[in-house]
């Protein structure tokens, strides 16, 4: 039987694959978790708030990768560490290990390549989405890209993504009804002692490279939060390198002055879901966050070009460039209570276990 080794750097990566890995223990298929140390500082509290019990490779030296700089060294030590990690896997069993990486970052593609080049099976989890544009976002798009042609097997969360992974040459494609996502919010909202009720907060978390890395761009975004401060106090859950970023252009001080902006480091995903789901409204450039609200129905505003998800889009979600108006009269006018819709939480679909199925006949 295969060695099925999971290859993860972020803390969402850990987040949407954390049902999965429930399910496989669950289900007795054997794996292991090598996390390549992009987040590996703030790992240990999805651990335990996920009650994993998994086996974990941890890298020697936990420091947060917030920079550009710190990614750009960090990248080919992890390369060849977890090349030989795979390499070793497949020697120890005489028989190419499946290995699983997730989404679109860099430690997607690290996993990928080094499991290509190691002798192992890429099965990429989330696979197949697009946003039809080359460098939006950048650099997820392109990283997705690139994946996609190492894979070996995709799991997929939607019709179109499947079909663009069916057209692929070589590639085993599974559609596994929705994303994974769906399994962790299930999680989040049941150890929640309030899952009902709108509060009069909003919920703010910008981490995209095209966001904080343009001091223009970010500027622009937190003087639209300090006027929507005016309207409820807004909660800005801050990424380390977004915090970083604010300071070095000097935005963080006009924050923490502004009385309307609550200013949080991250906090556990089962507390996050349950301030985001309690919400007025979320501002956000994440894609997880615009599944999640998509599930939850959450009104939310996207602060970014386009998207590769369909989650939500015309429904709850709207584009900032698709709003007309300054965000204050935005929500004056009743914009966020024509986005708000019902919760797709009790749809019947199970993804994490239509993965750990397809898993489990490919380690055979």
């Amino acid at each position: 039987m295969r060695q099925c080794l999971f290859v993860i750097g972020t803390r969402a990566q850990l987040v949407k694959i954390a049902p999965v890995l429930t399910a496989a223990v669950s289900d007795g298929l054997e794996h292991i978790v090598w996390f390549t140390g992009q987040h590996d500082e703030s790992i240990d509290d999805l651990i335990a708030d996920f009650e994993l019990q998994s086996q974990f490779v941890h890298p020697a030296s936990k420091q947060e990768r917030s920079s550009v700089l710190r990614l750009l060294t960090w990248l080919p030590g992890t390369f060849f560490r977890c090349r030989k990690f795979i390499k070793t896997a497949r020697e120890e069993t005489g028989d190419a290990p499946l290995v699983v990486v997730h989404g679109d970052t860099l430690s997607t593609f690290v996993g990928a390549l080094a499991a290509r080049t190691a002798g192992g099976l890429v099965v990429h989890l989330e696979s197949g989405l697009s946003s039809g544009r080359i460098f939006e976002p950048f650099p997820e798009e392109i990283l997705r890209r690139l994946t996609f042609r190492l894979s070996h097997f995709a799991l997929c969360p939607n019709d179109e993504a499947f079909a663009r992974m069916q057209a692929i040459k070589g590639v085993e494609a599974v559609h596994t009804g929705e994303n994974t996502l769906l399994d962790c919010v299930r999680f989040a909202l049941d150890r929640q002692e309030n899952r009902t009720g709108t509060g009069d907060h909003f919920v703010a978390s910008i981490h995209r490279f095209g966001n904080i890395y343009k001091e223009s761009t970010l500027a622009a975004i937190v003087d639209e939060l300090i006027g929507l401060s005016l309207e409820g106090t807004v909660i800005f859950v801050l990424h380390p390198a977004t915090e970083q970023r604010l300071r070095k252009y000097g935005l963080y001080h006009r924050l923490e002055q502004a009385p309307g902006i609550s200013l949080s480091p991250r906090i556990p995903y089962t507390e996050f879901l349950g301030v985001m789901g309690r919400a007025r409204c979320v501002i956000s450039d994440g894609g997880s966050n615009q599944e999640e609200l998509s599930y939850l129905g959450v009104p939310a505003i996207l602060f970014r070009e386009c998207s590769e998800r369909p989650d939500g889009i015309g429904e709850n979600i709207i584009f900032r460039h698709d709003i007309e108006q300054a965000l204050p009269d935005f929500v004056r006018s009743g914009g966020l209570e024509r986005l708000r819709r019902d919760s797709r939480l009790d749809d019947p679909v199970q993804p994490s276990g239509i993965t750990v199925d397809a898993l489990a006949r490919w380690s055979k």
